[in-house]
């Protein structure tokens, strides 16, 4: 069994408020299906987030449409998971609406039985779990949801024979390591797969859970700085160093492989100096192998004032962005202790305030029924 595992794509994301950073995102995506279509996958499945806003626009969709078509011209079913930024509080999507249309299967919860020949439902109480069918293996999953919906659904996604299990979730272990995210859930929770296709978080992990990979692509394209493809720190000497590849996992016989796609070059740059001109000279020296392609995000710390315009005209000189910020060494930071949020709210409060971050009505009800339950009132 072959399939490709694509997640976070961000499709219509006009990042630093660039129409044309949309256009890459767009490409990116089509470059990863063009690739995986030439590996000869049997399915594809997206982890959550293919666009960017729960509501994308009639371009943005256009381009999802253009790219999954080149999926159905080769009779190759996509599954996939709404993502935290996608998903709808109507109980109709943009991903539905593409199910419409035959280019997606959109696994997880749904108030309706849902029967495809790549799709079937089961019961889960008052509502269906539809998931996905391929050969003998089963494609389970669900929209992002948060730590105390989570705890609620996970049981209702356990297979029944061997599995896929698709989320847009950050499990504990894959961050806890070299990134500071919170968590969704942890390893133990999850229920048994022989593959875990996971979304949200940025950058590329995979790890073993027992005898299966749980894997995280990345974001196709580079979202933020922290995914620069450059990364240059000029203090006493000049630093350099490459950031992660982007692109997508191959997956054969459930053992994923990574494929690059070419994006566009991201630098991170970050200057520190104590004179105005000992910082500018760096600055200039930093920039010298940006390409006029590129995108230029610098911070630059000095004891002396910069004039931080003029630089950043000079750096959209070089490159086809640049955002350039400035703090001053000398500004006194006054220490902050932080508590825990259980020094300040109740096991209860806690659960409600998790639940009440997404503006739902499902999370509204959840919300008043917990309450209900906890005082015992019918």
């Amino acid at each position: 069994m072959k399939f490709a595992h694509f997640a976070d794509l961000h499709l219509g994301y006009e990042q630093y408020n660039q129409p044309w950073r949309a256009e890459d995102f767009a490409s990116a995506f089509r470059r990863a299906a063009e690739l995986a279509i030439a590996e000869d996958i049997e399915f594809a499945i997206i982890a959550g987030d293919l666009f960017h806003r729960s509501v994308p626009s009639p371009k943005t969709l256009n381009d999802a449409i253009e790219v999954l078509k080149l999926f159905k011209a080769k009779n190759i079913p996509v599954f996939a998971v709404e993502g935290n930024h996608d998903k709808s509080i109507r109980e109709m999507s943009a991903y539905h609406l593409l199910e419409s249309l035959g280019l997606l299967n959109v696994l997880g919860l749904r108030r309706e039985r849902v029967e495809g020949d790549f799709v079937t439902s089961v019961r889960a109480e008052n509502l269906y779990i539809t998931k996905g069918v391929f050969k003998d293996v089963e494609i389970i999953g669900d929209r992002h949801r948060t730590k105390w919906q989570l705890e609620k659904i996970l049981p209702f996604l356990k297979p029944d024979g061997k599995a896929i299990m698709v989320l847009h979730q950050t499990v504990k272990e894959a961050v806890d390591i070299d990134m500071d995210i919170a968590w969704d859930l942890t390893i133990a929770q999850l229920p048994p797969a022989e593959y875990y296709a996971m979304g949200h978080v940025h950058i590329r992990r995979d790890l073993k859970v027992g005898n299966a990979f749980l894997a995280y692509p990345g974001s196709i394209e580079r979202y933020d700085a922290r995914e620069a493809s450059h990364f240059i720190h000029y203090g006493e000497t000049m630093e350099l160093r490459e950031g992660e590849k982007k692109g997508f996992y191959i997956v054969e016989d459930f053992r994923p492989r990574f494929v690059a796609v070419e994006t566009r070059d991201l630098y991170n740059i970050s200057v520190d100096g104590e004179k105005m001109e000992e910082v500018e000279n760096k600055f200039l020296l930093a920039l010298e192998g940006v390409k006029s392609s590129g995108i230029v995000i610098a911070k630059l710390f000095c004891s002396e004032n910069l004039d931080s315009k003029k630089l950043s005209d000079y750096a959209l000189k070089k490159a086809k962005y640049a955002e350039v910020s400035f703090k001053r060494k000398d500004v006194e930071m006054i220490p902050v202790e932080a508590k825990p949020e259980k020094e300040f709210f109740s096991d209860l409060e806690l659960k409600l305030l998790e639940i009440l971050r997404e503006d739902e009505e499902p999370n509204i009800k959840a919300a008043l029924d917990m309450i209900l339950e906890h005082y015992g009132v019918s």
